[in-house]
């Protein structure tokens, strides 16, 4: 057996196994890492997400799959703002903030303007409401409960330890 001269076979594919979409195969010739494998693949589509080897039938593992995921990391800006919101949760944990829900309302005579360009105005709801912050998604929860989950489109914290609990709330 001359490993050489050995012919295998990469099949890359956009998805987890079972559900994706085959891009293409590659073949080469000889031993390869997972590593230059990968580089390989990468040179080939930006979009693999798995390959499946097989090897040349005159392999002694012929017949066995083998199967290589790419490790998807995030960004180092992904990994900036993650961090970024976990410092501010921690900030801010335990303390009272004044929610303030909003919501978009498309308007060509608004004086807002979205990531898209196009203008909106935004309505502001009556209902602010006081809780002890514990995080991010727990607010957003609430504003759900008091909104409905497509009532709303932002929310604004106020912080301040002083100020009371509403006495009153009108729907």
């Amino acid at each position: 057996m001359y490993p050489d001269t050995m012919k295998h076979k990469a099949s890359l594919w956009d998805g987890e196994a079972g559900n994706s979409h085959h891009i293409t195969d590659v073949h080469w010739e000889g031993d390869i890492t997972q590593q230059e494998l990968a580089d390989v693949a990468d040179q080939v589509s930006a979009d693999w997400r798995t390959i499946d080897l097989e090897l040349d039938p005159a392999h002694p593992n012929h017949g066995n799959t083998y199967r290589l995921s790419k490790t998807i990391w995030p960004s180092a800006e992904d990994e900036a703002f993650a961090l970024s919101v976990l410092e501010a949760e921690d900030e801010l944990e335990g303390h009272h903030v004044w929610v303030h829900c909003c919501r978009h309302v498309d308007d060509a005579a608004g004086e807002l303007e979205d990531a898209t360009g196009r203008t909106y105005r935004q309505l502001f709801n009556t209902i602010m409401f006081c809780v002890e912050f514990s995080s991010f998604d727990e607010i957003a929860e609430q504003c759900d409960e008091h909104f409905g989950q497509d009532g709303w489109d932002e929310y604004e914290l106020y912080l301040d330890d002083e100020l009371p609990q509403p006495v009153a709330t009108y729907d």
